[in-house]
């Protein structure tokens, strides 16, 4: 019989070869919120609560106090901690915490006894997210980009959530990238938003190409990294040119469940200094007034189209795809780039 392994400490990038893996993160539910390893699965030893009275005692009465305080809550609960980590019992499991600490190094000690296969992770989070920035840094892609580019609502993220290679930033970021882009979404923290697109470009480095749609500097809130933003401006683009009724179903498909007689005027009236007060009223009496599909039509003539159609119309595209049926548009827009491709 082969004698079991012991526990290892390893990086963030070596971890990322070890087959058969789940990350587990110990780390509270809010630490968890704000940034994680894609795909990860948080089980705390702290809520957030206790982590805050854990650090609470930390900083007032010392390391050995606090120690013993977070002994004592964790051991309320070890049975039904152990319990969900024997859930992953047939994966090769990598503990980390905040820092690679004692959170991790005693669970990591536990769960190795029990006999599962466990990793700890070399400076826990703080060790992903350095590898995050340098990652950004030196940001490059193995697979050729293309840009999707055109007016609102020409149903570019339905062609990007369609495409199996493609990198969709406004999911990543939980938002829409427009004045309304918010409405109905909860937004990510920028270092969640890196992380999802680093973890996204490693699960492409062997496609055949990646495809993203064209945005501006900020989506919602957040900032497109530089790096990225960089390569998206070098890329090849391709313009999805669809007519305006279809536009206005798009954009009431993707919208109108989530709107309301407060937030949407609240919004036009933000931009009463672009629209003008006489726009700024009908389109807010449209609304109110049920007339949804006009007040779409009226926002995309009297604001959308004047603000983007300009620079747009300054690019250079490999390809002009019109957007009847998104099915199609997709398989047009591979056609498009194999062509590029095989001249190129």
């Amino acid at each position: 019989m082969s004698k079991k392994q012991p526990m290892k400490e390893i990086s963030y990038n070596e971890s990322r070869s070890i087959p058969d893996s789940v990350y587990i993160d110990v780390r509270s539910p809010g630490e968890f919120r704000d940034d994680h390893v894609p795909g990860s699965v948080n089980i705390a030893l702290f809520d957030n609560e206790e982590r805050k009275e854990v650090g609470t005692i930390y900083r007032m009465a010392g390391r050995d106090e606090a120690v013993m305080r977070g002994t004592e809550i964790v051991g309320d609960k070890l049975k039904e901690l152990v319990g969900s980590f024997l859930a992953y019992g047939d994966k090769n499991i990598i503990v980390l915490c905040a820092r690679g600490g004692m959170r991790s190094t005693s669970l990591a000690s536990l769960l190795d006894t029990l006999g599962l296969k466990v990793y700890k992770l070399r400076n826990g989070y703080k060790g992903y997210r350095q590898y995050v920035i340098e990652r950004m840094e030196s940001l490059s892609l193995s697979a050729p980009l293309f840009v999707l580019q055109g007016l609102t609502g020409a149903g570019k993220t339905e062609i990007i959530r369609m495409a199996p290679t493609a990198i969709d930033l406004e999911e990543m970021a939980g938002h829409r990238s427009s004045v309304f882009g918010g409405i109905g979404l909860a937004q990510e923290t920028q270092k969640m938003f890196e992380s999802r697109i680093i973890g996204r470009i490693q699960e492409l480095e062997t496609a055949p190409y990646c495809l993203i749609e064209g945005e501006s500097r900020k989506i919602g809130n957040l900032h497109l990294p530089d790096p990225l933003y960089g390569l998206m401006m070098r890329a090849p683009a391709i313009y999805i040119d669809t007519p305006l009724e279809r536009r206005v179903d798009i954009i009431f498909s993707e919208y109108h469940s989530h709107c309301d007689n407060t937030n949407i005027p609240t919004i036009v009236r933000s931009l009463e200094s672009k629209l003008g007060r006489k726009n700024a009223d009908l389109l807010i009496n449209l609304y109110t007034g049920g007339h949804i599909r006009e007040f779409i039509r009226v926002m995309l003539e009297k604001y959308y189209d004047p603000l983007y159609r300009h620079s747009l119309d300054r690019k250079n595209y490999i390809a002009i795809i019109e957007n009847r049926d998104t099915g199609e548009t997709v398989l047009k827009v591979h056609e498009a780039i194999e062509s590029f491709l095989a001249h190129n």
